[in-house]
């Protein structure tokens, strides 16, 4: 007879290829160099294939046929998480960041993408595994990640010489993981996936030679992850076996950004974006065990319903953008971001020891000849920190400022 214990989880969150997160709360908006170079600010102005990503719209502005490959690699480093009177800090590692985008011009009208790309993030790793968290005494998460690959086919229609508008189907197959030290006897792994869809709308206005406009609305996506439990060490209570499954659901959220263009001469093109994202969807996390034995010391382990409660809140993100043509071959850009994050201070967790971010962004374009185009840009990522209370609205919590930074490049090449 199989026995099903809810568990309060300590995280869950999206990832690509294991990054850590790095935009407020753990989205991803690393599509392009050009793009980190913007601050985003990319959905109203000149467009590549990785437009894709924000507006897809835009593709239309794309002749022929193009590709476009994209990396960002990240490197940062958490101070100073204290969570009641444990303290620990995490690893600091590098990530890459990959993206590839395909477009093509069906006559006159019609334009076909492909992107795949991700949207989320979040990887953890805490230096110290033997760290115990408070409020239990027994266990310590001490690594989190989830890796999530999203494909994304695309039609764009040019509707009149002004208004182009997209559609796009988003595929997105996550892969979660989770270490948990259980108190100091046994480390528990999960590993699950899942695979969801959605889709999203975008539009490209021409408003005259000096002005667009260009949003999109994302759809959330919906996922129920299923996986094996393992045991990294031998020795375990009695009460517990080396087999078992979990599973749980999560919903990420729709996401609605709109964009602006002003193109005051020749030389300068400056952009604004304003994105919403709707985090008040992820209110708790419930992940579910399957022939898990309880009893003995399995409660300790489990915790409470407190344990996954996130309660996040809406949030938003402000990018400026300018690039200045400096000559035929090269163009020089600069931004700055401001990132609200989601994250209630009334129910802190280990998950995302980060709150509000300020991100300064440089980058150059470089025009190659023979139809070849490399970008270049360089971030840096200021994370402010944040102190509030557990969801047993009792222990403290306290996460410390940190920075991290992101080097991007892409190049695109013109059939």
């Amino acid at each position: 007879m199989k026995k099903l214990t809810k568990i309060a989880t300590l995280v869950l969150s999206v990832c690509f290829a294991g990054q850590i997160a790095f935009a407020a709360g753990f989205g991803l908006y690393e599509f392009s160099a050009r793009g980190n170079a913007m601050g985003g600010a990319v959905l109203a102005g000149e467009a590549e294939p990785a437009s894709l990503a924000l507006n897809p719209a835009l593709i239309t502005q794309l002749p022929g046929k193009q590709v476009q490959l994209s990396a960002t690699l990240v490197t940062a480093k958490i101070e100073d998480v204290e969570y009641g009177s444990a303290k620990t800090d995490t690893d600091r590692e590098w990530w890459p960041l990959p993206a590839l985008y395909y477009t093509q011009q069906l006559g006159e009208k019609w334009w076909l993408g492909l992107g795949a790309f991700t949207r989320f993030g979040l990887s953890n790793t805490y230096s110290d595994k033997g760290w115990m968290l408070p409020e239990t005494g027994t266990h310590s998460l001490y690594h989190v990640g989830v890796v999530t690959y999203t494909v994304q086919p695309t039609v764009a229609y040019q509707a009149t010489d002004k208004l182009s508008v997209a559609a796009g189907l988003e595929v997105q197959y996550l892969n979660f993981t989770e270490k948990v030290n259980f108190g100091n006897v046994a480390h528990l792994d999960l590993d699950g996936d899942s695979v969801s869809w959605s889709g999203m709308l975008a539009f490209f206005y021409n408003a005259n030679e000096k002005v667009n406009f260009g949003g999109s609305f994302r759809m959330r996506n919906d996922h129920s992850v299923r996986g094996p439990v393992n045991y990294e060490e031998s020795t375990l209570p009695s009460s517990f076996v080396k087999a078992g499954d979990f599973w749980g659901d999560i919903t990420f959220p729709a996401q609605l950004a709109l964009g602006a263009s002003y193109k005051p001469t020749d030389k300068w093109l400056f952009e604004f974006n304003w994105t919403n994202i709707f985090w008040s969807c992820f209110r708790s996390i419930d992940i579910y065990f399957d022939n898990v034995p309880g009893g003995g010391a399995t409660p300790g382990m489990m915790g409470t319903a407190q344990g996954n409660m996130k309660e996040y809140q809406d949030a938003y993100r402000i990018g400026i953008g300018a690039e200045y043509t400096l000559n035929d071959k090269t163009k020089l850009r600069g931004s700055f971001i401001f990132d609200k994050s989601p994250i209630n201070d009334r129910f802190m967790d280990v998950m995302l020891p980060a709150d509000d971010r300020y991100i300064v962004g440089l980058g150059a374009g470089f025009d190659l000849g023979k139809n070849v185009l490399l970008d270049l840009s360089y971030n840096i990522l200021f994370v402010q920190g944040l102190d509030g209370v557990a969801a047993d609205q009792t222990t403290p919590v306290d996460y410390k400022s940190s920075i991290s930074h992101l080097m991007g490049i892409s190049v695109r090449y013109t059939f």
